[in-house]
């Protein structure tokens, strides 16, 4: 058969390839009094610097590695289910899952605020939802004098006369008392209460009652009462101790998966909430005015902090016989959904860069805050991650790749193996190449690409062979199982050489020249995600002046993606895009089939 008949026109319906890279700080603005968590504890947004920590969402310590201020900004304030509340920006991004995604069972996408805002109700639901943080593990701190789950028995059914009494009538429970210190008397004044004093009488107080005394707690009655924050910083299995102590004390399991407990203590009150958020519970409090019948008729007492919470994370929050039997798994989902926005005025704001690609940390209220990449919104994603930042957020991806040939078997899976997913994103290439580097340095038995293959270059030559067999694979991807390809990649800034002019710097992707010119040339559109801004002059004293950049909008910056190279960044399409589109996987599509057919 002759090579013309196979000849065919017209455009060739193909899932797109795309390089997406962008500088950091795109996007992430919360005002500088909000509450960021840190192994030590909620720190104003404001105090942070670079090298501190904070906390993720798998609850573990990140790095931060810049912070970018964003001057005023509009600011609005998020509420949810629990009573939980934080502020951000307009466009502050967030990974929720919405009432129709979770009927479809699909995991979620990563959305503004602005689109959040306009799409709050689902009929008559509430229809977005974020994930919660997973039990945070905080800086280990000094060791704790007396057993968690004693104190919080005694918070809950305890008082001090003369030494620590704690009233409760559970066999089980008074038995576990009597083991927990070795200092028990064992008279106890009456069939429901324990002492705890020292065996021998004398006037030194017991280790317990010296503790009580550490902390202030030793006078504290019923309204004054609170957890020490020793306690409340204290490793993930201290603290759920304490959470058990109390709940078997002063707490009842209402329903399934449920408990409730009350107390009279405002100062109480937050820091169970406190407790239970730690360690990924839902948990909300209502008041109640006490009261008691005389002769006389009502008399008001004390006010009562009504707590409930539970935990969709495997936790037991309950040890006792007669809570444990009554126990079991949540018959229903407790979301944090967002029930309301609100405007909170203008008031300056910064955002951070963590140790992680996604930008996740955990703010006001153990609030789960999401700053995700552009691959998140496309339809059907699956990761490749090279680098760590992806944590507990409810998106498929594979376990993070430490070498080369675990990127190849994923990228071997997606090809040969049955699956429904219709994206696939890896995050991210600047890290994917640095396993490349490893691979050539181990081909080669050096330590270093400079050296690789006797030097001058050679290796970077040798990490393109590498790089191709990936293109390959990723060809066979898109080709056979009609999957889109989504490339991600910080940005850094280069010197350009230009032969007609005087050298200038630009944004290019964090990688060698020689794999950008590559995957460059294979991908069909290279953009560039970047914010709005204009530059004003000032005077600077002297004669002299500075420049100012300050953000387009009144969200502070807007977010967008350029599609077409200039002096300033690298970026192309094959696609005939507008010049600058905005940054997300809806506006893309859009403005792709919008896009005139090349002839």
């Amino acid at each position: 058969m002759s090579l013309l008949a196979n000849i065919q026109s017209g455009k060739e319906n193909k899932p797109p390839r795309l390089l997406v890279y962008g500088s950091e700080g795109i996007g992430k603005a919360q005002p500088l009094d909000a509450q960021v968590l840190t192994p030590e504890g909620f720190v104003a947004m404001g105090e942070l610097k670079v090298g501190d920590r904070v906390i993720g969402v798998d609850g573990k310590p990140r790095n931060i590695l810049a912070i970018f201020p964003q001057g005023k900004k509009e600011v609005f304030r998020v509420h949810f289910r629990d009573g939980s509340q934080t502020e951000c920006c307009d466009e502050h991004l967030w990974f929720t899952q919405t009432r129709g995604e979770r009927e479809r069972h699909q995991p979620g996408a990563v959305r503004t605020l602005n689109t959040i805002r306009r799409t709050l109700r689902y009929g008559t639901h509430f229809n977005h939802a974020v994930p919660r943080v997973a039990p945070v593990e905080f800086a280990p701190g000094a060791e704790l004098p007396v057993s968690p789950w004693l104190l919080g028995v005694y918070l809950g059914d305890g008082n001090m006369s003369g030494c620590p009494i704690i009233t409760n009538p559970e066999e089980d429970i008074r038995r576990r008392i009597t083991e927990s210190v070795d200092e028990f008397d064992a008279t106890s004044p009456t069939e429901k209460a324990i002492r705890i004093r020292k065996r021998l009488r004398g006037h030194e107080k017991c280790i317990f009652a010296k503790a009580l005394q550490e902390f202030d707690l030793d006078k504290c009655i019923s309204d004054t009462k609170f957890i020490p924050e020793r306690y409340l910083l204290a490793s993930v299995g201290d603290r759920l101790e304490l959470l058990r102590g109390l709940c078997d004390s002063d707490g009842y399991v209402a329903k399934p998966g449920a408990v409730e407990i009350s107390t009279a203590s405002a100062q109480m009150a937050k820091d169970i909430i406190f407790l239970v958020r730690s360690l990924g519970g839902s948990i909300t409090t209502r008041t109640r005015q006490g009261r008691y019948r005389t002769p006389e008729g009502m008399k008001e007492v004390k006010l009562s902090y009504r707590l409930y919470f539970s935990f969709t994370n495997g936790i037991v929050p309950v040890a006792s016989e007669k809570h444990t039997a009554r126990w079991s798994e949540p018959e229903w989902t407790i979301r944090h959904s967002i029930r309301k926005v609100e405007a909170a005025g203008k008031k300056k704001c910064q955002c951070l860069v963590i140790d992680a690609l996604d930008g996740l940390y955990v703010t006001d209220d153990f609030i789960v805050t999401h700053n995700s990449t552009f691959g998140s919104g496309a339809p059907g994603a699956i990761f490749i991650p090279t680098e760590d930042g992806l944590g507990e957020i409810d998106c498929h991806r594979f376990p993070l790749c430490r070498s080369l040939s675990e990127v190849m078997a994923c990228l071997n899976a997606m090809r040969r193996e049955e699956h429904s997913y219709q994206t696939l994103v890896i995050d991210s290439l600047d890290w994917l190449e640095r396993l490349i580097f490893d691979e050539v340095c181990r081909e080669y038995g050096v330590r270093s690409i400079e050296k690789a293959d006797g030097g001058y270059a050679r290796g970077y030559v040798h990490a393109l062979t590498h790089w191709r067999k990936i293109l390959t694979e990723l060809d066979g991807i898109r080709n056979e199982r009609n999957m889109a390809i989504i490339l991600l990649a910080h940005a850094k800034i280069e010197k350009f050489e230009d032969p007609e002019s005087s050298a200038y710097d630009r944004y290019s992707p964090r990688l060698h020249k020689h794999a950008t010119s590559l995957i460059s040339e294979w991908v069909d559109a290279v953009l560039f995600a970047t914010k709005r801004f204009r530059v004003q002059k000032e005077n600077a004293g002297f004669n002299g002046e500075r420049a100012i950049a300050a953000p387009i909008g009144a969200d502070g910056g807007e977010r967008y993606l350029r599609t077409i190279g200039s002096p300033a960044c690298v970026a192309k399409n094959r696609y005939s895009l507008p010049g600058e589109i905005p940054l997300s996987w809806e506006a893309f599509i859009a403005a792709l089939n919008a896009a005139p057919v090349k002839k």
